[in-house]
């Protein structure tokens, strides 16, 4: 099942549930202080379901600012006190994965290149 989110149109968020237990997010566009309410809104309602994991594919994410970092912080929290495994795909964006490193996110979140299928539940 896919979901599309169109709230800003600098910003498309789509959500899939590639197991009952896991949950995928993709975001594309610019994750700014105008956008980044909308995926703050969406990982949240996300996280209320408590699957195991929940991955943010932000590998098409042409620019992330401080606000996006904060709401990838505050995700990781979220996941974290819910018991849900929170992954950020990064890919091989250089812009995101700088972002990621000067803020010193990428210490606190778990990055990977390419989203994980989950395992059967």
């Amino acid at each position: 099942m896919t979901i599309p989110l169109a709230r800003h149109p600098a910003l498309r968020l789509r959500t899939t549930w590639p197991a009952p237990h896991a949950v995928h997010i993709a975001a594309r566009g610019d994750l700014d202080s105008a956008t980044a309410a909308d995926l703050a809104r969406l990982v949240s309602d996300r996280l209320r379901a408590a699957p195991e994991r929940l991955a943010l594919d932000l590998s098409e994410v042409d620019f992330l600012g401080v606000a996006g970092v904060q709401v990838l912080l505050h995700a990781a929290l979220q996941a974290d006190h819910g018991g849900t495994d929170l992954v950020v795909v990064a890919g091989t964006n250089p812009m995101l994965r700088r972002a990621l490193a000067v803020t010193g996110a990428d210490r606190r979140l778990t990055l990977r290149e390419h989203s994980a299928e989950p395992a059967p539940a």
